[in-house]
Order: C-alpha cells, then structure tokens, then sequence
C-alpha cells in the first residue's frame, strides 16, 4: 500500500511501506517467515512547529517496550523544544536571545546548558564545512526581507548592512565549558534549520538501545526522517523505500531511495516565494551577502545523522547545484542531490548507489 504524506514537510515524501509496488530481494525462507512476526507500533502528534509520526516494528514481545518508547519520546520532544525553539518565549534559547539583544558590550560572555551548548557546536562545524552557507545567526537579515515583503517595498542598503553586521558564526565562540562568547552585539541565534535532526538523534539512540531489534520510521512532517533496519525485519539489507516529489507545481518525482540506518533531510526554495516591487524573491537568504537566493533549488541529504542532514539540505540550497558544491559535501562525508528547473539535478558520486529502480 502507499501512504501520502501530509503537506507540512518541505518537500512530499510518499512512504512506500511493505507489499508495495518493487519486490524485496529475494530472501531465505526462514528468515522471512520470523521476519514477518512482527507488530506495528504508530503514534504522532504535533510538535516543534509540524507534526511528529513515529512508525515502529517490533515483534509481538516487544510492544509493551515499544508504547514505553512513544510515551518517552512524547516527553524527550516537549523537553528538548523547551530549550532549542525560538518560537516560545519561555525557551532557554529565547533567553538567550533577550540576553544578547540586551547586552551593549561586544564582548560579553553567555552562560549555557549542556544541550544548547551541543546544538550550538553542531551548528557551528556546519557552518564551518558549508563556508558560511549554513548560518544559525541569519535572523536579522531574514527579518530584515520579512518586513520589506510585508511593506511591499525593498529594502535599502543602508538597512541590509546594519543587519549583515549582525551575522556570521565567526562573531561567537564556545568554551566547551559551558560560556558562550560573542563579538559583536545584536546577535541572535535561530536552531530552526538543525533542531528536528538533532532531536531525531537523540530519539534514535534511545529506541535503538531500548529495542535494539526494531526497525522504525520516526520523521517530523518529512523533511527531517530517520529510517531504522528494514520494515520487513530482514536482517541486512532491505530499507525504507522513500519517494521524494518536488515542491514546484505540478509536483514532479525528484528521487526513490532505499534508506537503512541513515537520514534524510530535504529543503526547497521552490513554492515560498514572496514579491516585492514586482519582483519574485525565495524565502531563502544567503547568510554570507543577505541577499535571496537566485531561482529555484530542491536538495535531498542522506547522511548517517539527522542533525547534519537537517543542516546541510539547507547549506545546499544557498550554495547551488555545481561541482565545487558537490565536492563541498563529499567533504563532509554525506550524500546529496541537488535539483533545479527542468528536472536538471547534480548528485554526489554514490547517490546513485542509493536509489531505486523508478
């Protein structure tokens, strides 16, 4: 059978879950026999801003473990939203932000949580390796586009060089004890673009441990995906089968992939668009000149942890599909797909070892 997914993920994932359209490799008869005594185990519900849908298969004696997991995990989000949102006032990272907006000495040191502190070491070794492209301070030059679109009038220079003088990661520095130092004031932070990975890691390494048998499919509203073993319960091989369709109107497949033990993220700046003065802008900025970026960019990450995945589909999207890119997130030893009009598309040289027959 074939599940459609919501529209809340950037771009539409459609699930192929077991018994759909392609046949599994041919397997030995025992081992498929065991392999389909197996439960599903389901729950979702809304949080960080989209809907979370944990998808689980465990065999029949593990289904209690299995509903103690979807109870933890309920909790686990709501705890870690509490600190990485921007969105709730009450959030540690909303603290953090009145406490830089307030501070008028460019040199002021910043006390952290332990997972604030990790969130934001994460997001700093992405920017690092994507040159700037990912860029947890680009908040005031998106606020800046936000409210040109809003007054329908562009922005002066003036404007976007008093906020890009507000951003880039080289303006704050970690410890690793706990201090955050910064260099500038005015900055703000923004986890939207890394956290739902990051708490898909962590939702990950505790259903592995509690059940280490279980294959599962936890995502948050399909942009950020984790896939665990195989649905079928095969030992090796196997995978999720994942159809990945484009943003753009009429929607087009970009790519199937077959995923076991690895994540997925996907951006797009197509279908976001706003205009100003007649002109058509993504909601897209590049960090490094503050500027929207030019036309229309779909990008898929595979990489073996969602945090990073969540991260570079982003980057991607703001370096663009050409071969310096490519080469970029060879580098930081994940797999990518760039895809732009006309269905032209530029990949990683193992992508192809990843997908499906179409």
């Amino acid at each position: 059978m074939t599940r459609r997914a919501s529209s809340l993920g950037l771009l539409l994932i459609v699930l192929f879950l077991p018994g759909c359209a392609q046949s599994p490799p041919p397997i030995e008869a025992a081992t498929a026999d065991a392999s389909r005594e197996r439960t599903v185990v389901s729950d979702g519900w809304l949080a960080m801003g989209t809907f979370f849908e944990a998808d689980l298969r465990v065999a029949p004696q593990d289904v209690r473990t299995a509903r103690a997991w979807l109870d933890w995990a309920r909790l686990e989000i709501a705890r870690l939203e509490a600190i990485f949102s921007r969105h709730d006032p009450q959030t540690e990272l909303s603290a953090l932000n009145r406490a830089l907006a307030a501070s008028s000495n460019p040199r002021s040191v910043f006390r952290l949580g332990l997972e604030l502190e990790e969130i934001l070491m994460a997001a700093r070794a992405i920017w690092r390796e994507s040159n700037g492209a990912f860029d947890p301070t680009v908040g005031p030059v998106l606020a800046v586009w936000r409210a040109a679109a809003a007054e329908g009038a562009w922005p002066s220079d003036e404007t976007l060089r008093r906020a890009r003088g507000r951003v880039g990661s080289e303006r704050w520095l970690l410890s690793g004890g706990g201090d955050l130092a910064v260099t500038t004031d005015g900055l703000q932070i923004d986890l939207d673009g890394l956290s739902k990975g990051v708490v898909l890691d962590r939702l990950r390494d505790r259903l592995v441990a509690d059940l280490p048998e279980a294959s599962a499919l936890i995502h948050f509203g399909e942009s950020s995906l984790v896939a665990i073993g195989d649905p079928e319960g095969r030992p090796v091989g196997g995978g999720w089968r994942l159809e990945v369709h484009s943003r753009g109107e009429p929607p087009r497949r970009l790519s199937v992939v077959s995923l076991r033990d690895r994540a997925l993220s996907v951006s797009s700046s197509v279908g976001q668009v706003r205009q100003i003065e007649g002109r058509v802008i993504s909601h897209v900025v590049d960090p490094r000149s503050g500027l929207p970026v030019p036309g229309e960019v779909e990008a898929i990450v595979i990489a073996d942890r969602a945090g990073p995945a969540d991260g570079w589909s982003t980057a991607l999207l703001v370096l663009g599909g050409d071969s310096e890119t490519i080469a970029r997130a060879e580098r930081a030893g994940i797999e990518a797909a760039l895809f732009g009009p006309s269905e032209s598309r530029v990949s990683t040289a193992s992508w192809k070892t990843l997908e499906q027959i179409r």
